[in-house]
């Protein structure tokens, strides 16, 4: 009995730490904190839940297909470091692969409960509320790294929107329905605010998902009617006419994204077991138009799919399908898992269709920017896997009807 009761204390902890990971890696107090990111706060909660894991007797609990999976794309990763152009990037790429592997394994591990479950998403929430915030204030830069980019800061409220739409729907509070619709609107200005075109195309695919996916049509198309119309409110005519321009291909940094493309697909043909992780720029001179000016050193593929197969060749393209089907899998199994009389197994439920729309939203929009080694499909896949794990343990205990 003592030692169940100093485990689960030290569970607790180790969930705290999995936690503000998860706060440092999004809300990014560096950026707010003189002197903050000189300690790398990140890096010692890393080793921190590293060592626990390394420590951790029931770590076979991680298990699953996802983590087969991530830790071989993590190999496969490590194994293009010696053979790589650009030696460094490719190991930069593989470290920073193994730190979301530390996350994804300790989440799995310390979110063992409903209690911890809702806490998780409750954290994700209002980091959410912080980072619209901060782009809209920012107009559309909303931190450091991956968020000081106006496509990568949409592309991840594109990511967390439905979740706050979901869990409005799931939710009988109105003080955290208020919460809910509020981070929602807010996320969507942030959107409108940020001038991405690629975020705009995410945040329409996000909108039909989120309708397709609900069992309640008529809720949701009334909410998705109310954030169009802040859509309509909030967007200009620069904005609109900055849309509109989606559709000229054949100039500005729409060529130059189509140009990259090329680039990418021709270097998978050359390469189909790829060039290494962070090796497309690197390679791009060798592939790029004769019109560009020469030497163009450095320019991304400018999207998720031509980065992963010029970089990871068809090994990565296998992995990554595996992991989609991996996800997908249990996101159905999760939703079709039914009790009445649980809320716990209702909210399970909901997340499961927040995580549809949220990676097809992050796919959208990671069509048109390299988004490959950000942390949110990684984070995401772990969601998928805590929460499926969480009913598992429901289940054990309490038969339910499928």
């Amino acid at each position: 009995m003592d030692n169940t009761i100093s485990r689960s204390h030290k569970d607790g902890r180790l969930f705290f730490f999995t936690v503000l990971y998860l706060i440092i890696e999004y809300a990014r107090p560096m950026d707010l904190i003189p002197g903050l990111d000189l300690l790398h706060p990140g890096l010692i909660v890393s080793i921190i839940l590293l060592i626990a894991l390394f420590k951790n007797k029931n770590i076979g609990q991680a298990w699953s297909k996802q983590t087969k999976y991530l830790l071989l794309f993590l190999i496969l990763l490590a194994i293009y470091v010696p053979f790589a152009v650009n030696n460094r990037y490719s190991f930069e790429v593989t470290k920073t692969i193994f730190l979301y592997m530390i996350f994804f394994c300790s989440a799995v591990l310390y979110i063992n409960s409903f209690e911890r479950l809702r806490s998780f998403f409750s954290v994700w929430m209002f980091i959410m509320i912080f980072l619209a915030l901060r782009g809209i204030v920012g107009k559309g830069i909303g931190g450091s790294s991956f968020l000081h980019d106006e496509n990568d800061f949409s592309l991840l409220m594109n990511v967390m929107l439905p979740f706050a739409i979901f869990l409005f729907m799931y939710e009988s509070s109105l003080k955290r329905k208020v919460l809910y619709i509020t981070s929602a609107v807010l996320s969507i200005v942030s959107i409108v605010i940020s001038f991405s075109r690629g975020g705009f195309v995410g945040l329409l695919v996000v909108l039909i998902i989120v309708w397709l996916c609900s069992p309640r049509k008529i809720m949701t198309l009334t909410i998705v009617s109310l954030l169009t119309l802040v859509i309509l409110n909030v967007a200009g005519d620069s904005y609109w006419a900055r849309i509109d321009s989606i559709t000229a291909t054949d100039q500005g940094t729409a060529r130059e994204r189509m140009d990259s493309w090329n680039a990418g697909w021709n270097m998978f043909l050359d390469n189909p077991m790829g060039v290494g992780g962070g090796n497309f720029p690197v390679r791009f001179p060798e592939y790029q138009p004769a019109d560009m000016p020469h030497g163009m050193y450095g320019r991304a593929a400018h999207s998720f799919w031509f980065t992963l197969i010029s970089e990871t060749g068809i090994p990565g393209i296998i992995l990554f399908i595996l992991l989609i089907v991996a996800n997908f899998h249990d996101i159905n199994f999760i939703r079709k898992v039914k009790d009445k009389n649980d809320s716990d197994v209702k909210f399970a439920r909901y997340l499961s269709l927040a995580f549809i729309a949220s990676f097809c939203g992050f796919f959208a929009s990671g069509t048109f920017i390299t988004v490959n080694y950000y942390p949110h499909f990684y984070y995401l896949t772990a969601m998928v896997v805590v929460t499926r794990r969480v009913v598992d343990i429901r289940i054990s205990a309490r038969p339910l009807a499928l």
